[in-house]
């Protein structure tokens, strides 16, 4: 195969119709620009330029070659026009994000004004999809990052976890636990509680949580909006477990609910950003993980009084 370099030379005689003066553009001397075209010449094993003592021709594959030459170098520079893009000082170009139902809105919403602002030039596509869906997505480099609330289980993915938020019993404002500040899980007895997702780590929280204290589990509406959840529980057809970062954004506004916290036992949900292990843009990501988790979990750690940082894997 010819080298890079080898049809940079090449060019600059195309362009020029002179040894000499290609040297002098490419920064070499004569005799190594000549002999690196003879060596093109033979790995392509064709005659490229006719040489005279008068002037320099391309043959009509030289010619050819160069024309395609300047496609190949010119989709070089725009690789490395990328890579300093990606300076994570200065982030530009296009990002595709993949996000769960349950997880997108409401966390971008949050996030996506401190982003623009952060990084202007920065043009995030976000996508909803099927969890089922997701990693193959990522893998075969539709999206470049996932947002979903667990890690990934393929070995080639690389993951940060940015929150753990508690889930909040969301109920009509007329409720009777609605009086309380705190419900405590012995309280749910009896009642109905809508499961909002099917995923395993969330789910078995729920169920356990559901068994253990007398709570009948409905999964009628697993996997769908949180906002058709919240509906549900606005119309009396039970109570729910919403992230508490939904209840700050959404539930909050709202008259017909209210949201409380559970005194123990409460289940709780990770954010987490994925992306394929092999790719270039780790430190890309880990920023604008961490903007993200600053805007929806401003909360300071405990022993430094600073925001924590994205832990590493």
């Amino acid at each position: 195969m010819p080298r890079i370099q080898q049809l940079r030379y090449l060019v600059a005689v195309a362009d020029t119709l002179s040894f000499s003066r290609a040297a002098d553009q490419c920064r070499v001397t004569q005799p190594t620009l000549s002999m690196q075209l003879k060596e093109l010449e033979g790995r392509l094993n064709t005659q490229l330029v006719e040489r005279t003592r008068a002037r320099v021709v391309l043959t009509p594959v030289g010619t050819e070659i160069a024309r395609r030459a300047r496609f190949v170098l010119s989709e070089i520079e725009d690789i490395r026009e990328i890579a300093r893009r990606d300076d994570p000082a200065a982030l530009q170009g296009t990002l595709q994000m993949g996000v769960l139902q349950t997880v997108g809105g409401y966390v971008l919403s949050l996030a996506m004004p401190a982003l623009r602002e952060t990084f202007p030039d920065l043009r995030i596509v976000v996508r909803e999809d099927r969890l089922e869906s997701l990693p193959g997505k990522l893998s075969d480099g539709t999206h470049d990052v996932l947002l979903l609330p667990h890690g990934p289980t393929q070995p080639d993915f690389t993951s940060a976890r940015l929150i753990r938020e508690p889930l909040h019993l969301v109920m009509p404002s007329d409720h009777r636990l609605a009086r309380c500040e705190v419900v405590c899980p012995e309280d749910l007895a009896g009642e109905t509680v809508l499961v909002m997702d099917r995923s395993p780590r969330l789910h078995d929280q729920i169920a356990s949580l559901c068994a253990e204290f007398g709570a009948i589990e409905v999964d009628d509406y697993a996997g769908t909006t949180l906002d058709t959840l919240r509906l549900m529980v606005t119309t009396g057809m039970g109570l729910s477990l919403l992230p508490a970062l939904y209840v700050r954004s959404d539930v909050l506004r709202e008259k017909l609910i209210v949201a409380r916290p559970l005194a123990k036992r409460a289940p709780v949900r990770d954010l987490t950003m994925i992306w394929r292990s092999s790719s270039p843009r780790e430190a890309t990501y880990r920023r604008l993980g961490e903007i993200i988790r600053r805007c929806v979990m401003p909360w300071e750690h405990p022993d430094t009084g600073e925001p924590a940082k994205i832990p590493a894997g």
